[in-house]
């Protein structure tokens, strides 16, 4: 009877470092998994804000008709910005009782919108311009034809999933793509085709 007591009578070192090393692992893999939450939620949220300016920027479009139809350099909606780039100047504040026409309108639409692009979107890159392919497999392309009715809005930033991600994210493509509208032909400026 003795000897049994002996054998059950408590947990051998190597058995308490065994657990130890099993509930070691455990907390790590908890861990990184917390971190890849926590990754996805601010990526998530940066792409909700993208999606956002893309539909603020629409409401402008749409309220501009006469300008955003124009597919010429008279049309201040069209734009191009890499991650350095400056906003595009405003002269004039269009805001309250200041009474503008349409191109200065249009002129600080993309002004302000430019700036909150650069604020909400981390190393932002972002084109605006009339391309047919927007919707079809080339979306991913940076280059627009600068034809056609749709007037197209191409977002990217720099993702905060990891370091491999973070290196690739200037060469990548845009994270979002959207059509901002049909174009217009009310004024005669519109493109070929409306």
């Amino acid at each position: 009877m003795t000897c049994s007591r002996r054998l059950a009578g408590g947990f051998s070192l190597l058995e308490v470092l065994v657990s130890i090393l099993m509930l070691g692992a455990g907390l790590l893999g908890a861990a990184g998994m917390l971190m890849t939450s926590l990754r996805s939620a601010s990526e998530s949220a940066v792409f909700s804000a993208a999606v956002d300016l893309a539909r603020d920027l629409s409401e402008k479009l749409r309220a501009n008709t006469a300008i955003a139809a124009r597919n010429d350099a008279t049309n201040p909606y069209l734009l191009a910005l890499g991650a350095g780039d400056a906003a595009p100047a405003s002269a004039l504040a269009c805001l309250g009782e200041a009474s503008c026409n349409a191109a200065q309108l249009a002129a600080w639409d993309v002004h302000e919108w430019a700036l909150r692009v650069q604020a909400a979107l981390p190393e932002a890159r972002l084109v605006v311009c009339f391309d047919e392919a927007f919707a079809r497999a080339e979306q991913g392309v940076w280059a627009c034809t600068r034809t056609g009715r749709t007037l197209a809005v191409k977002l990217g930033w720099t993702p905060r999933l990891g370091p491999k991600a973070e290196a690739d994210g200037a060469a990548s493509p845009p994270r979002l793509v959207m059509q901002l509208s049909s174009g217009h032909d009310g004024d005669g400026h519109g493109p070929e085709g409306f």
